[in-house]
């Protein structure tokens, strides 16, 4: 089948506005290093994309949203070994694995889909892939207990990873809507206030505690009251932030002992052109992932059942309805996130 050497397609950005247009664009060929596909499913992360159209809509910068996509493969550039047209395969990358009917990507961005994995499951991998980064970042022990502080997409995604490695994980949230579904992911739930300020002896592990911050906005609080649970079992206490968040803290002895780790984004390479493309190779540090292999893990879960993209409630909305889906993301509804839908699958689950 003839590939065309280019295509007009639909792509979201944002334009100086809260809510994102959908415009034409010319999708060139691969070039060295890279795939063309076409997009059957995109996935919003809400955080990092709503924060783009706030910045937008403040400078009147543009930009194209979206960074996890799933479709077929209809081009090969030079270079992009292990891959071919036809191929199933997820895509990530800012401003490359965009919301639109085809996009451009490197290589190193992409995974093979497993066959029998619907792509719009394969897709959650994208985000997925931040998870794993954070939670190797965490170094879990095996008699660890974790709590991940924020149930939109990046919490739930974070303690499904984390329960993958058979520690007992607990998902909490000020707003119980958004624990909906957290029974069905494996998961046990709790209101975030009182499961941390309700802490006993007899419910503390025997290893060291360790907190995921996957929130927004201001979380001095919220870090003061989990450094407090953390610090009160005998092994290892850590706090380890993967959202988008400020905090005052107050570092004094009161404290006590206390790791604190970051994890931004999802893994060594990310965001390193020359690596994508396969034009350099990076190390990623002791314990931790390349972007590539991360990603590489992140479907594995997925494929195995250990992240459980079906049982977290994403409505599939077609691309020309995505400012409905921004809008209702903004209020933090209880889906933590909208899947976008490109030709025969798109709109098959609504808001």
């Amino acid at each position: 089948m003839p590939v065309e050497p280019t295509l007009w397609v639909r792509q979201l950005v944002a334009d100086g506005a809260v809510e994102p247009v959908v415009e034409q664009v010319r999708r060139e060929p691969p070039g060295r290093g890279e795939l063309r596909l076409r997009a059957e499913w995109s996935l919003v992360s809400p955080g990092t994309e709503l924060h783009y159209l706030d910045r937008s809509a403040r400078t009147g910068e543009r930009f194209p949203l979206g960074y996890c996509s799933a479709g077929v493969v209809d081009a090969v550039g030079p270079q992009a070994p292990g891959y071919a047209p036809g191929d199933r395969v997820i895509a990530m990358g800012w401003g490359e694995a965009v919301h639109s009917e085809a996009v451009t990507v490197p290589y190193r961005l992409c995974r093979r889909v497993p066959d029998g994995l619907d792509l719009a499951d394969a897709v959650v991998a994208g985000l997925a892939a931040t998870a794993v980064h954070a939670v190797d970042r965490a170094v879990l022990e095996p008699a660890d207990e974790v709590v991940v502080i924020g149930a939109g997409m990046v919490g739930q995604l974070v303690a499904q990873t984390a329960a993958a490695r058979e520690v007992p994980v607990t998902l909490v949230d000020l707003r119980p809507e958004r624990l909906r579904t957290a029974a069905s992911l494996g998961l046990a739930a709790a209101d975030g206030r009182s499961f941390l300020a309700e802490d006993t002896q007899e419910t503390r592990p025997a290893g060291g505690r360790c907190v995921f911050l996957c929130g927004t906005g201001d979380a001095g609080e919220v870090i003061a009251a989990a450094a407090r649970w953390a610090g009160r079992a005998p092994g290892r206490p850590r706090l380890v932030g993967v959202g988008r968040f400020a905090a005052h803290i107050d570092f004094s002895v009161e404290l006590g002992n206390l790791d604190i780790r970051y994890a931004a984004r999802c893994g060594a390479g990310y965001r390193d052109a020359s690596y994508a493309r396969g034009l350099r190779d990076v190390t990623a540090p002791a314990g931790e992932g390349t972007v590539t292999e991360n990603l590489q893990r992140a479907l594995d879960l997925i494929d195995t059942g250990a992240i459980r993209p079906r049982a977290m409630g994403l409505p599939r909305l077609p691309l020309d309805r995505a400012a409905q889906a921004y809008a209702q993301l903004r209020e933090r509804p209880a889906h933590p996130a909208v899947l976008l839908g490109y030709g025969p699958h798109e709109g098959s689950v609504t808001l």
